[in-house]
């Protein structure tokens, strides 16, 4: 491996980290959001699936508490399913399906590649 191939493969290491680190940042950012019991329910959850925000609808008298509580499980189990869908799209460009993994490999076999070299 040349000085060009070598700088190259940096080049390419270091735009990859710093697409993986923009697309972190951007992943905090995520909520998703489910509903059940025909919308009288609503649960929202960050991008670690954390319940943030739970609603009711003014006509969720007509549950009982364990219907309440089955609801609010539904509810956010939907929500962690569509935040969930939310980052796999978000990665989708580096995911190894797409072919992004094949760069991130090849670089790293050329980073590799320059540290024998440089023994």
């Amino acid at each position: 491996m040349n000085n060009e191939q070598t700088e190259k493969s940096l080049e390419q290491f270091h735009a990859q980290l710093s697409e993986i680190t923009r697309l972190q940042q951007e992943r905090t950012g995520l909520i998703g959001i489910g509903t059940a019991e025909r919308r009288r329910v609503t649960v929202t959850v960050n991008a670690d699936g954390i319940a943030i925000d739970i609603k009711f609808s003014s006509d969720i008298t007509g549950l009982d508490y364990d219907e309440i509580a089955a609801a609010i499980t539904e509810a956010s189990q939907r929500a962690v399913t569509d935040v969930a869908e939310q980052t796999s799209a978000l990665f989708a460009p580096i995911a190894p399906d797409h072919g992004g993994r094949a760069e991130v490999d090849d670089t790293a076999s050329g980073i590799a590649d320059l540290r024998e070299q440089l023994r």
